[in-house]
């Protein structure tokens, strides 16, 4: 059996198998009276947000990409890429991401690509940023609260990466070490470096990466925002806004385990359980999950859709570049 193929089967079964866990103790007509409680006036609000979050996160990307690389361009390769992974398993939309930015501008596919791993790793950092500054220790048992210190380890080696990586000499000499161990992921890891050097190159001013950081932490706060206007149209009040943004922080980290398209299960189960965390009934937690799914999934679809028509994208043509390339499994996060 193909690669692909066991990914996406063990994909299908942790979805179906943390599906059943989300639902498991909730009966239906709970979940059903909870979203006819559903306010009209409110519902469409986190489409806002979220439109917001993609112009942010395009515009990130198009910055990390390089100043001949326009905003609009970046944002239909991001759209198409949501959509790629909405539809298709293995987190493939991120490789289409680097395809279509490639197709659309003089940059390499590879240079491309490494530009996308860049932009999900100050994603990451801001991610893990976010989930500092909000962190619930009154929440959480001790023992998790103690692991905040592995968090702050995790985000001062994201932040020190990214400074030496920017420095040439530095990325020079660990490609070069790296590159020596022939026919291994260490030896593909070092030609990977290169490009992501590059990538950093324009931005290695102190100034911009704590700017592109900015922009990745307004992009989260966008999506918690989104979220917690989920929560007010369906009428909970029994989770303050303070808690939003960790959650949605640790659901990013969640998704990012193998699942199927669209992380369907895998949503619901860590969203649920978060939620339960701030005292969030099962039932509410599992209807939350859903309408928030939707207001993302749908818009995504629908948008990056047409755009990949537009593009007369090929799936063929990402899954052989892909091959070749073997893209990093930074990439295989999603946001």
């Amino acid at each position: 059996m193909k690669k692909h193929a066991i990914v996406t089967v063990f994909g299908l079964a942790v979805s179906i198998i943390l599906l059943y866990f989300a639902l498991r103790g909730i009966e239906f007509h709970q979940i059903w009276a909870t979203l006819k409680k559903t306010n009209p006036a409110l519902a469409f609000i986190p489409l806002v947000f979220i439109a917001c979050a993609v112009c942010l996160s395009s515009h990130k990307w198009a910055k990390i990409a390089g100043s001949d690389v326009r905003f609009r361009e970046t944002a239909v390769a991001m759209l198409i890429g949501l959509f790629i992974n909405n539809v298709l398993p293995a987190r493939l939309g991120e490789v289409a991401k680097g395809y279509v930015l490639s197709r659309k501008t003089k940059l390499s596919f590879t240079y491309s690509l490494a530009s996308v791993a860049l932009d999900h790793f100050f994603d990451i950092t801001a991610l893990l940023l976010i989930a500092l500054l909000f962190f619930p220790r009154a929440h959480l048992p001790p023992a998790i609260s103690e692991g905040i210190s592995v968090v702050i380890g995790v985000l001062l080696c994201c932040v020190v990466m990214i400074i030496l990586l920017s420095r040439g000499g530095f990325a020079d000499r660990l490609s070069a070490r790296f590159t020596k161990i022939e026919g291994s992921f260490l030896s593909r890891f070092g030609g990977r470096i290169i490009e992501v050097q590059e990538n950093l190159k324009r931005i290695s001013s102190p100034l911009t990466i704590i700017y592109l950081l900015i922009v990745a932490a307004c992009t989260c706060l966008s999506m918690s925002m989104a979220l917690y206007f989920v929560i007010l149209a369906l009428g909970i009040h029994s989770v303050s806004f303070k808690a939003i943004p960790f959650v949605y922080a640790f659901l990013c980290f969640g998704v990012s385990i193998p699942s199927s398209p669209g992380y369907v299960g895998v949503y619901q189960f860590v969203l649920v359980y978060l939620l339960s965390i701030f005292g969030v009934p099962k039932h509410e937690g599992f209807a939350i999950s859903v309408i928030y799914h939707v207001s993302w999934y749908v818009p995504y679809t629908v948008v990056g859709f047409f755009f990949s028509l537009r593009e007369h994208l090929r799936v063929r043509d990402i899954r052989r570049l892909e091959m070749q390339d073997k893209a990093p499994k930074l990439l295989r996060m999603g946001m």
